[in-house]
């Protein structure tokens, strides 16, 4: 007989920066919303909380320690002013914010962060991939005994080219991964970056085992999965095969997040039983 998945398998939950009205982009305004429609945790910006200062500090922290929904998962690890790449890398100042942004995410509950960070691991016009590769290595390398102390898993994020130009596919940061072995550190699947790469979802199958969190948005505008796609089957179906039991964020925009994030949910539980 074959076995099926309920409901439970698959957690979702939302990117709140991508959905932010407030100028300090942290989104927090957008939990009631989320939470009277059904998700299940919310994801923050590490680059966003760890500039706060003050009262708004202390408003925000507050209004996430009371959330009705947890906060499971961050993104947004190294703001781009953090040089991880390049003749001009500074591993120490990054490994510096490194443990404010962890221990942060730690005392928020967040269980994983998502390492895409673009302007900070981009490698600088001329110099080698090949080094900068090496160079990250190295700079999570360092990471891991902080992650390990705060039990922290990374997600290492694929990028489309248009955002980045040092793993720009899921096969890539699966390499990374593996040369890393390490527990603290993972990859995250996207759909979006998947799409505008057009990597085939078939990648999934090569990332079993290794895959922390996975993002989704359409790829037109990237805006809510709130209408049926064919790519979005294949993934689900894909991530059911491989035993994924976990996560799942909608990292998209909206001018209509009630409407948007209602409907997005309930095609996204459709898909979880195929």
């Amino acid at each position: 007989m074959k076995k099926t998945l309920n409901r439970s398998t698959f957690r979702f939950g939302c990117c709140l920066n991508m959905v932010a009205q407030t100028s300090d982009g942290v989104g927090t305004e957008a939990i009631p919303v989320l939470a009277e429609n059904g998700y299940e945790f919310i994801e923050l910006s590490l680059a966003h909380l760890t500039v706060l200062e003050g009262a708004r500090r202390q408003e925000v922290l507050s209004r996430i320690h009371d959330s009705p929904i947890p906060c499971e998962t961050c993104n947004n690890f190294f703001p781009a002013s953090y040089r991880l790449t390049g003749e001009q890398a500074d591993h120490e100042a990054a490994l510096r914010h490194a443990e404010r942004a962890v221990t942060l995410a730690a005392s928020l509950g967040a269980e994983v962060i998502v390492f895409g960070s673009s302007g900070a691991r981009n490698v600088p016009k001329g110099f080698p991939v090949e080094q900068a590769w090496d160079q990250l290595q190295e700079f999570v390398n360092r990471m891991i005994p902080l992650l390990e102390e705060h039990r922290i898993r990374i997600a290492v994020e694929h990028l489309n080219r248009g955002e980045s130009n040092i793993m720009t596919s899921f096969l890539e940061v699966v390499r990374f991964v593996r040369e890393i072995n390490s527990p603290q550190v993972q990859s995250l699947f996207d759909v979006y970056h998947l799409d505008l790469e057009k990597e085939s979802p078939e990648v999934i199958l090569r990332g079993a085992g290794l895959i922390a969190h996975v993002h989704t948005a359409d790829v037109t505008a990237r805006s809510w999965p709130t209408w049926p796609s064919q790519i979005m089957e294949s993934v689900f179906r894909l991530l059911r095969k491989i035993g994924y039991a976990g996560r799942i964020s909608v990292e998209a925009a909206t001018s209509d997040l009630p409407g948007d994030s209602r409907a997005a949910l309930g095609y996204l539980r459709s898909l979880q039983d195929g």
